[in-house]
């Protein structure tokens, strides 16, 4: 099993010679198992160089496509997903069920004038779409294991795993820690008191969700998790939805994983940024059997 990452940056795309070393896409993530099909994890600006090279392949191919959520940095580079306007082509897009809207729909508009001179109609692909109940899961291929799990986000975002052969992959972007508040479909336009009790139901809730996306890291061998902020910088902005690597490692040690990516990177950090700040996760972490590294863009992880 191989992890392939295309775009490992959050917000907004931020090509240029400060981010040029860990990578200025934002998110999109390839698994490759060995069999059909290809495995993508959302379609930020990272998946259209991934396009391009499956594209060149030239043969029919049947593509799975997890989107953990619907904002614009992990669905923005879809539009330009070659595959798509290849006849032969299946792509299958999974996605959380939603009462007021769905996946699709968010897509046809995107695509569409005048945001695009093309729009799903140019697809030649057969593209289909699957929404998933909190915690669904299925056998997408003989022998390919998907899991899910909601997180802690502005419109709700899903974690998925993988499971094929004994090996497993767990991405889990965008979310929050699961102490303060939950985060549903509006976004809270104003950071809370952090100190303030929280409600006993709402505690109840937060148990609930964060229980469930440990059971989903379970064992898991590799997990990418949304580490966008700094400590500090999750205590200004809680309700932004985003994760700091000490709510990160705190799911990943109870589930015994064994590899933490730090992932989904702030859009202002430069790479003597991420330096520094990866320096200083792993110095505080040394302790903790588990491996830690960052989300590199053209970065491969084998897991043997």
């Amino acid at each position: 099993m191989k992890v392939l990452f295309w775009g490992v940056r959050g917000s907004i795309p931020v090509p240029g010679p400060l981010t040029q070393r860990y990578g200025g896409n934002t998110s999109c993530i390839q698994l490759e198992t060995g069999v059909q099909p290809v495995i993508i994890f959302d379609s930020g600006t990272g998946i259209r160089r991934l396009g391009q090279l499956l594209a060149a392949r030239g043969t029919p191919q049947e593509i799975h496509i997890f989107i953990s959520h619907a904002h614009w940095d992990h669905i923005q580079g879809l539009p330009f997903f070659d595959p798509l306007y290849q006849s032969g082509n299946r792509i299958t897009f999974y996605s959380r069920k939603r009462d007021e809207f769905c996946l699709r729909d968010i897509i046809h508009k995107v695509i569409e004038d005048p945001y695009f001179p093309l729009s799903h109609e140019d697809w030649k692909a057969d593209v289909n779409f699957v929404e998933l109940e909190d915690g669904a899961g299925a056998e997408i291929a003989p022998g390919l294991i998907m899991r899910s799990s909601r997180l802690n986000h502005p419109l709700i975002a899903n974690a998925y795993r993988i499971d094929h052969q004994g090996r497993s992959v767990v991405y889990v972007t965008d979310t929050a820690p699961f102490d303060h508040m939950v985060l549903d479909r509006d976004f809270i336009p104003k950071a809370p008191d952090l100190s303030a009790p929280v409600a006993p139901e709402v505690a109840e809730l937060l148990a609930v969700m964060r229980q469930n996306l440990v059971d989903l890291c379970t064992g898991a061998d590799l997990v990418i998790y949304d580490t966008m902020f700094t400590e500090e910088e999750y205590n200004r902005n809680p309700h932004w939805g985003h994760s700091a690597a000490s709510h990160a490692m705190s799911v990943c040690t109870q589930a015994g994983a064994g590899h933490l990516v730090i992932f989904h990177h702030a859009p202002e950090r430069t790479d003597d940024q991420m330096d520094r700040m990866m320096e200083g996760i792993i110095e505080q972490y040394k302790d903790v059997d588990m491996t830690i590294s960052p989300a590199i863009e053209g970065r491969t992880i084998e897991i043997d």
